[in-house]
């Protein structure tokens, strides 16, 4: 198995790793994940009890994405649906289709391009049906031009990106859900109108609402760029559990660009070229925020904020 040469530090008391509020959450997927994949009741009452019993076991030093994978499996074995978000997804890629060329043209427009790309793309975060709360998309991107990052590195970017020769800047960019990634595609192509060479990563299998490769085809992005999976059912990028391209795509990158609450959890403690991109939607992640960059509260109260910011401001030295 190819091991990439990257420092896992795991730092005291990591709060990535699961809390008993993280199970709250769990319970509240389960339920609406059976309702999805099932109308008898009977058996959502069956894949609450099972998850319960679930829950008693699980290892709470693990992210949550990683023990959402065993919840996720649960729920399907119960209910022999092994994508019970399949319409959701279907409608929110067909939703931000709809917006694509409105979009783009907004980004087109901008003084600067690339940063209202990235704005786009945070917003489109939005899209995440196992968030801690929900949230309307079509007023989140249609407020979007005003909204401002409450953590913004975009300054580090370009540093990175002045600093290499970008006609060989190997940008990994980590999806997370569907919908938005239409919005990751012409965040994508602005890299690429940079002379940056990108490979876009999606899970390896459906859970809950994140992109797969059904999702980079229902999207037409197929001739984007260089498309991977990352070989995993997980909702997020647990390193050690992905496949052997995607941990050498990994290792190979100038710039990292992962998107979504999943993918910032699982790769928390990973030192690597690391830019995470994403809306907060979670009390226990407000709160590393908060712990990590001094922010107080009230600025990332983990009621859709968006963030930009890189690993090493996350992880100083």
């Amino acid at each position: 198995m190819f091991v990439p040469n990257i420092c896992f530090a795991q730092p005291a008391g990591n709060p990535m790793q699961t809390h008993l509020d993280c199970l709250v959450c769990f319970m509240r997927q389960a339920l609406a994940a059976a309702r999805l994949g099932s109308v008898d009741p009977a058996l959502h009452r069956k894949v609450i009890d099972e998850t319960g019993r679930m829950l008693a076991d699980l290892d709470l030093e693990k992210s949550p994405p990683e023990n959402a994978v065993f919840l996720y499996r649960l729920i399907a074995d119960l209910t022999g649906n092994s994508d019970p978000f399949v319409g959701l997804k279907r409608e929110s890629n067909e939703f931000a289709l709809s917006m694509r060329d409105q979009i783009s043209n907004t980004i087109v427009g901008a003084s600067d391009p690339l940063r209202a790309a990235l704005r786009f793309a945070a917003c489109g975060n939005i899209i995440d049906y196992a968030a801690q709360h929900s949230f309307d998309a079509a007023v989140t991107m249609a407020e979007c031009g005003s909204q401002s990052f409450v953590l913004d590195d975009y300054p580090r970017l370009l540093e990175k990106l002045e600093h290499a020769d970008q006609e060989k800047t190997k940008i990994l960019y980590l999806a997370d859900n569907c919908g938005e990634l239409v919005f990751d595609s012409l965040l994508i192509g602005e890299l690429q109108r940079l002379g940056c060479v990108v490979t876009l990563a999606v899970r390896g299998a459906p859970v809950i609402n994140d992109a797969t490769m059904d999702d980079v085809h229902a999207c037409g992005l197929d001739t984007l760029c260089r498309v991977i999976d990352n070989g995993t059912d997980c909702p997020g990028t647990p390193l050690a559990d992905c496949s052997d391209i995607f941990q050498q795509a990994f290792a190979d990158a100038d710039v990292i660009l992962s998107k979504g609450m999943g993918n910032f959890e699982t790769l928390s403690d990973v030192s690597a070229p690391l830019f995470f991109l994403f809306t907060v939607k979670c009390m226990r992640v407000a709160s590393y925020l908060h712990k990590a960059t001094g922010k107080n509260a009230k600025e990332i109260a983990g009621s859709g904020e968006m963030v930009f910011v890189a690993q090493n401001t996350l992880l100083p030295g």
